[in-house]
């Protein structure tokens, strides 16, 4: 599986040469090597999707972003953000392709914006579920397939990303949750999340 992602990361690398970095060098592999980063970022691009790295300049800006990865199923993304009226917004976006091959183009793009309670709610899973203290690049994965699950923050400044593969808890597995089902409502069948 490792050579098809590798593949794929060379062959679509061209394409997001020209975006903002995604990631800080090292923060997703233990190896030093950016094959993480190449994967992650190819699929972001084709998602449309901005660097929240590079959003960390600004100190105002906060957002957070989950990356779903589903080795056989489309790439998704949900995505909240502060806005300059200090009211939030929700974006759920969505590829043709599969996480663990080429994403394909976007076929979903759909955003709202998020009442008060729902912004408590997520900054309360945030703050309270070890998100900014969670330790990354970690080498957790135990299989060939699955999903990568990673959720990035940003807030006063600060950059922080994790990235688990296929988790059954914790904060990745627990922002994952809340930012797809609760806050996105996405209606994906259970065998397909992994």
């Amino acid at each position: 599986m490792r050579t098809v992602w590798l593949a794929v990361a060379v062959i679509t690398a061209f394409s997001i040469q020209g975006h903002a970095q995604f990631f800080p060098k090292s923060s997703l592999d233990l190896r030093g090597d950016d094959f993480k980063a190449k994967w992650y970022s190819t699929q972001l691009a084709a998602l449309k999707e901005p660097s929240l790295f590079a959003l960390a300049k600004n100190r105002e800006a906060e957002s957070y972003r989950f990356l779903w990865l589903p080795t056989f199923h489309h790439p998704i993304v949900v995505r909240v953000g502060l806005q300059a009226d200090g009211s939030w917004i929700l974006v759920t976006k969505v590829a043709s392709g599969a996480g663990g091959y080429s994403p394909g183009t976007l076929t979903t793009n759909a955003s709202r914006q998020l009442t008060v309670e729902e912004v408590q709610r997520f900054r309360s899973k945030v703050e309270n579920g070890g998100f900014w203290n969670a330790p990354n690049p970690i080498n957790d994965q135990t299989g060939t397939d699955g999903s990568q699950w990673i959720v990035e923050g940003v807030k006063a400044g600060h950059y922080h990303v994790i990235d688990r593969w296929t988790p059954k808890n914790g904060p990745a597995c627990d922002l994952g949750r809340f930012l797809a089902f609760d806050l996105g409502r996405l209606n994906i069948p259970k065998d397909e999340i992994y």
